[in-house]
């Protein structure tokens, strides 16, 4: 029981370190296009940034690593 609840836990803490990891790519990208084209940062931050996040989220789903 205890080693479940353990597996559990860093599981959530994985995903937690994935989705921080998402959120500095993000602002990294983001600060990298503003200093490229202003205008367009946001847009091509936040494309860049979801495409990568279904890509994850795919490979989690087909090897079935939601902490379900």
């Amino acid at each position: 029981m205890l080693k479940r609840i353990k597996h559990y836990i860093f599981q959530f803490l994985s995903f937690l370190l994935v989705g921080y990891g998402f959120y500095l790519l993000f602002l990294l990208l983001l600060d990298t296009f503003i200093r490229i084209h202003r205008p367009l940062a946001m847009p091509i931050s936040a494309l860049i940034t979801l495409a990568l996040i279904a890509l994850t989220a795919l490979y989690y789903v087909k090897h079935k690593r939601l902490p379900l």
